[in-house]
């Protein structure tokens, strides 16, 4: 059947398709686009139930979402924050973000059908593919002319280093089943990891070399991908990790300084010569002051630029009067108090124990994908406030929903 049939015979579902599809291929670019793909997926779906007379059903089949309490507790920690905070009307408007996250999960959850989730995984993967050759590309031309430049394809490198571990995640899932995929398939997703690898690599970010090892291990410990498929691709990461290490210095400082800096944490006296990881340090020290003051409710939502200057007096860390801790943990504990960060962790909580019962139940590349990236999530939320930016948590959340309605449909 041709688009143009498909189109005369379902123009909603068709309409709510090119929505998620929009939303898939724009994952690691752009936030309007994501935001906008996804507002006319759940548009397109509602409109489709109201044709149908289902939608009545809506308030039901949103309750039983096996993550809607955990989201109404963390959203409901975040309002009492922000009115018991600093200043209310900001920290409202900062909650909008946050409904937002949730509406997209939730409208995920309800309307992703089989065919539409194929074809938006592949778009998803083909561009986190040319995404990388793009990184890369970037990386390699300037150490050919004596530059270090951290691969980016046009995002801030942290964010790219992140997004490629999502990315590689998909693909190490899709090849520890390689029944369910083709000859060219396996070839093509292979390839995605030879090139997701390097890309990680040359984003020169710590924190997405924490979540790439914690992306093979996890994968590791929940299957055990046939070995003929799983040791090339292991092997093949290492040497490449090692190549680009010996080709580029400051690859190999940003790998040895992971235990440099963790002793710096343990260790408040002592620091290093690297200045992102005192950055952090400093950063982190700070929040642990905010907590402090204001242990229970926090200083509300969006006010860690606003306290800033308060508890981190002048020389600020690069000059900068910062707005984010990176680390989500103490980024919320501050901002939104210890019941708040207690509410973020019954979310987080219920996110893996949902993923690994999804996995347990329906065994496949889609479940696999959930439960090898959310370990990888948290860790990657202790250098970065990655729960509280579009491009890597809504790909988080389109892992999940495609668990959910992957264990649902089996």
């Amino acid at each position: 059947m041709t688009t143009t049939e498909l189109f005369k015979k379902d123009p909603n579902l068709c309409i709510q398709s090119a929505g998620l599809y929009i939303f898939a291929a724009t994952l690691p670019f752009s936030v309007t686009l994501i935001q906008g793909g996804i507002l006319l997926f759940i548009a397109a779906g509602l409109w489709r139930m109201y044709n149908a007379a289902t939608l009545p059903d809506l308030a039901g089949r949103i309750k039983s979402n096996p993550l809607f309490i955990p989201w109404m507790i963390y959203l409901a920690a975040g309002v009492i924050a922000a009115i018991s905070g600093i200043a209310p009307v900001h920290s409202l408007h900062e909650l909008n973000s946050d409904l937002l996250t949730a509406v997209t999960f939730l409208g995920l959850s309800l309307f992703l059908e089989p065919g539409q989730r194929d074809k938006a995984l592949n778009a998803y993967l083909v561009i986190i593919i040319a995404a990388a050759i793009y990184g890369i590309a970037q990386s390699l031309g300037g150490l050919t002319h004596g530059l270090d430049i951290r691969a980016h394809a046009n995002q801030h490198p942290v964010r790219f280093g992140e997004i490629m571990v999502i990315g590689l995640g998909l693909a190490l899932s899709r090849l520890s089943y390689p029944e369910a995929l083709s000859a060219r398939a396996r070839k093509l997703t292979f390839a995605a990891v030879l090139l997701i690898v390097p890309a990680v690599v040359l984003s020169q970010t710590r924190g997405a070399y924490l979540g790439m090892v914690m992306v093979f291990i996890t994968l590791l410990a929940a299957r055990r991908p046939p070995v003929r498929v799983i040791l090339p691709v292991i092997a093949s990461a290492a040497v490449l990790g090692l190549a680009l290490a010996m080709l580029n210095p400051a690859v190999r400082y940003k790998m040895s300084s992971i235990t440099k800096g963790a002793n710096s944490a343990i260790n408040t006296g002592e620091k290093t010569a690297d200045i992102a990881i005192n950055t952090r340090l400093t950063l982190w020290r700070t929040g642990f002051k905010m907590i402090k003051d204001r242990p229970i409710f926090g200083a509300g939502p969006g006010n860690v630029k606003t306290l800033f200057p308060v508890y981190c007096p002048p020389p600020y860390p690069e000059n900068t009067i910062w707005g984010s801790l990176h680390d989500l943990y103490i980024h919320q504990a501050a901002e939104r108090g210890l019941v708040g960060l207690a509410a973020l962790l019954t979310l987080f909580g219920a996110m893996f124990i949902i993923a690994l019962r999804n996995f347990r139940a329906a065994p496949s590349q889609f479940t696999l994908w959930a439960i090898s990236l959310i370990p990888a999530w948290y860790v990657m939320n202790v250098t970065e406030i990655t729960f509280q930016h579009v491009h890597t948590s809504y790909t988080v959340l389109l892992a999940l929903a495609v668990s959910i309605t992957a264990a649902k449909t089996k």
